[in-house]
């Protein structure tokens, strides 16, 4: 597969140049935990990327680089707030319980905690959010996929088709549509598309839904 070059002084977590998977997840990961960084901000700015990736991809990550010049990081990091803060209260709602089963901290954590166990994977003792928040998903893919992690294709594949493929590529349809998103339009552009072109070489099933007039939701917490 191709690689992402993101420039030099990159911060911990992205590889130069490193598998175009793992840095794909770094990047999704980054972007939805927490504000963008003038660090984060400038790494979109400077990526480059092989060639050989597919068109769709490819245009998404042009986007992507395009709209962190497009946008300031002040604009960047309001619309963070209106999308993702507050548990549940934000207009995109990135947890894998609300998609599966319309409440948040549900029944899907129960086997991603297995799972992450299983994994040697815990979680950290000043992080809050419920461990299916999709940055944390990503986030968990990036360290399984990642050159020596020792979980092997397989292991990754069962990851993302129990965890990842039900729900994410429709969270990602959600974001693009969102009345707040302006920059993380390009973000939820390139969510879909990556995951996309994941789940073909991990053979697993992608879940997706057709784009939704976007809907006042009623939020069981």
């Amino acid at each position: 597969m191709g690689a992402v070059t993101v420039n030099s002084n990159a911060p911990s977590g992205f590889d130069q140049p490193a598998n175009i998977r793992t840095d794909c997840y770094v990047l999704l990961a980054s972007l939805l935990a927490k504000q963008p960084s003038e660090e984060l901000r400038d790494i979109l700015q400077k990526m480059q990327w092989d060639e050989a990736i597919p068109g769709d991809l490819d245009q998404a990550l042009t986007a992507l680089r395009q709209a962190a010049h497009d946008y300031s990081l002040a604009a960047m990091k309001e619309e963070f707030d209106r999308l993702f803060v507050g548990l549940g209260c934000g207009e995109a709602i990135p947890y894998a319980s609300w998609y599966r089963e319309k409440m948040i901290q549900g029944l899907p954590l129960v086997p991603l905690r297995s799972d992450l166990i299983s994994l040697g994977i815990v979680r950290q003792t000043d992080n809050h959010e419920p461990e299916d928040h999709a940055a944390a998903l990503c986030e968990v893919m990036a360290m399984i996929s990642r050159e020596g992690s020792g979980s092997n294709i397989a292991t990754q594949a069962d990851f993302f088709q129990q965890h990842i493929a039900p729900w994410m590529g429709i969270f990602f349809q959600d974001l693009q549509s969102a009345r707040s998103a302006a920059f993380y339009r390009a973000v939820g552009l390139f969510g879909s598309r990556f995951l996309a072109f994941e789940a073909g070489p991990l053979k697993c099933n992608l879940s997706l839904a057709p784009n939704r007039t976007d809907k006042k939701r009623r939020r069981k917490l």
